[in-house]
């Protein structure tokens, strides 16, 4: 399916970290590098829904000129939000190296590694739609989507896309509507995992336990292996304790009574993504302590790595590099430094054994130095 979506990741660039409120400061510096990206995405969408119109000698020009600019655009927004919110300022990083990556392959005629380029695109992408919690849709993109054919993206294919156009309440009800249909596989239900992008959106974009409640109680009507039926009570349970949070609990006071019992596994999922909200809502209030902000970065860490996706494992390395710096001598920063080395040690982990970069090891000695 991802082959399928790929286009999507090009496209979801004009909807990656461009949330930027009209209000807001930096607004305008950031219009122009949306503007023209969008402009690009036009273009080069019809070109990039299969793997023969990319690879295409008679579309070699047109995609190599909208990837160039939007490579140099996302260079430009990552100039801007790098004095964002942390995982805002990562997701933008990681935006800009893969746009670059993605128009430096293509050029190179390396066509399968462009494609896996643009689609890294798209997983930074959706990480940054679901990995707030503003549950405002936008109808940036509505004129365009009216021309796609939504139905033509494979099974989940419309769910994503209308998640990364910030249509979160009509990915919803696509989620629920592919959950009730008899067409639905149980190798897709295993395979793709949509019950994970359906919980991420509820709880973390929307915070309503209520919607996945009572789509989890029509599954359990379906004749399901036994591990999606754990994984169903327990969310279930999860999500009913959710509801009953004590009134005079700040978002990080609660957000630790949820972390409490938390392992690293599907059992734990709900209170790891709802904890992971109220994390975020608690780094936008103004004067915490650096301690607290260490603390929440350390959880949110840990969230990320929880949920399992390979993008967000990657920002909770981030998270919890942060909370070292900000803490080093902190109870929780030796645990940190444990799961980011772990963390970043599998992730140059092959078959050749591991190859870690020299940036990277040099970044790890400085960090085992702040906590040791």
């Amino acid at each position: 399916m991802r082959s399928g979506l790929v286009v999507l990741s090009v496209f979801a660039l004009v909807l990656s970290g461009f949330r930027i409120k009209s209000g807001e400061k930096n607004y305008e510096d950031f219009k122009p590098h949306m503007r023209a990206v969008y402009a690009s995405l036009v273009t080069i969408f019809p070109l990039a829904l299969n793997t023969r119109s990319f690879t295409s000698k008679d579309n070699n020009k047109a995609i190599q000129e909208n990837l160039n600019l939007i490579a140099q655009h996302a260079k430009e927004i990552n100039t801007l939000a790098a004095k964002d919110e942390k995982g805002h300022a990562y997701l933008s990083l990681q935006l800009e190296r893969n746009a670059r990556q993605a128009a430096l392959k293509y050029k190179d005629g390396l066509h399968d590694q462009a494609h896996f380029f643009v689609e890294e695109l798209y997983d930074t992408c959706l990480s940054c739609h679901t990995s707030r919690s503003s549950s405002t849709d936008s109808a940036f993109t509505m004129d365009l989507s009216k021309n796609l054919d939504l139905d033509a993206m494979g099974t989940f294919g419309k769910a994503k896309f209308l998640a990364l156009s910030r249509q979160f309440d009509r990915a919803l009800d696509e989620y629920e509507r592919i959950f009730k249909s008899q067409d639905l596989s149980l190798e897709e239900l295993m395979h793709f995992d949509p019950l994970v992008d359906y919980l991420v959106l509820a709880v973390r974009v929307k915070g309503d336990a209520d919607r996945p409640l009572k789509t989890i109680a029509e599954l359990q009507k379906r004749p399901l292996p036994g591990p999606v039926k754990h994984d169903l009570e327990a969310w279930q349970k999860s999500l009913k304790q959710v509801k009953s949070r004590p009134k005079k609990q700040s978002d990080l006071e609660f957000a630790r009574t949820l972390m409490k019992d938390v392992n690293r596994d599907r059992m734990s999922l709900v209170n790891t993504i709802f904890a992971s909200k109220y994390l975020k809502d608690h780094l936008k209030r103004a004067n915490i302590s650096a301690k607290d902000k260490a603390e929440t970065y350390y959880q949110l860490g840990i969230c990320e790595l929880s949920i399992g996706e390979s993008l967000l494992a990657g920002e909770s390395g981030m998270y919890l590099e942060e909370s070292i710096r900000l803490a080093p001598k902190a109870s929780f920063a030796k645990r940190a430094f444990e799961l980011y080395e772990e963390s970043v040690t599998l992730g140059y982990t092959g078959s050749a054994g591991i190859n870690l970069p020299v940036e990277e090891k040099a970044r790890l000695d400085e960090l085992r130095k702040l906590v040791f």
